[in-house]
């Protein structure tokens, strides 16, 4: 089976941890970045995503930005924006939105959806 990575966004170190073993119980292989810039960088590169999840809140550049910018970079990558807010973000950026608290099997879920692996 081949190495599915997907691109992990939170500034929390134990949510980055905590979220990338849920999604290894996936068989997703997380690749965690504690920034916006950080994801946008590794964007920019050549390694492969078969998507991005990030979290809404964070300090200097928001979730929602961060994907508007990660789709200039790579506008066929599914994103999958976290958050603990009720607000409904899928309708200002047409991104698939999971909301906070969520279970390892959905989460897993959703990215099986998004990516279609």
């Amino acid at each position: 089976m081949a190495e599915i990575r997907v691109l992990l966004v939170d500034d929390d170190p134990d949510v980055l941890e905590l979220t990338a073993e849920l999604m290894g119980l996936g068989g997703y292989t997380a690749v965690p970045v504690a920034s916006a810039e950080a994801a946008l960088e590794l964007l920019a590169g050549s390694e492969p995503f078969a998507a991005m999840l990030t979290d809404q809140s964070m300090p200097g550049m928001s979730g929602e930005e961060l994907v508007v910018q990660a789709r200039r970079l790579r506008p066929a990558m599914p994103c999958l924006l976290v958050t603990g807010f009720g607000a409904s973000l899928e309708t200002a950026i047409a991104v698939k939105v999971l909301r906070k608290p969520f279970r390892a099997n959905v989460l897993n879920a959703t990215l099986r959806e998004m990516i279609g692996a």
